[in-house]
């Protein structure tokens, strides 16, 4: 089962995809909503919406920096 990137959600229909990969794919905003609520609307899940960005604004009020960990 291939992983839900931009490329897999834009270069797949919307009717061949899954139910589980169409919901992710809504999910990362990438295809727009269907309810009655968002009906057509692209809404990024809190799930998906960047933290980085919202700890280096709290790190920096603090005084300090992000280190990042290096894998090998």
């Amino acid at each position: 089962m291939p992983g839900m990137t931009k490329e897999y959600c834009k270069s797949t229909p919307i009717k061949k995809m899954g139910f589980s990969q169409r919901s992710s794919c809504k999910a990362l905003g990438i295809i727009p909503r269907t309810s009655k609520a968002h009906f057509g609307k692209k809404i990024i899940s809190s799930k998906y919406r960047s933290r980085s960005r919202s700890r280096s604004r709290q790190l920096k009020k603090e005084g300090r920096k992000i280190q990042k960990i290096s894998r090998k």
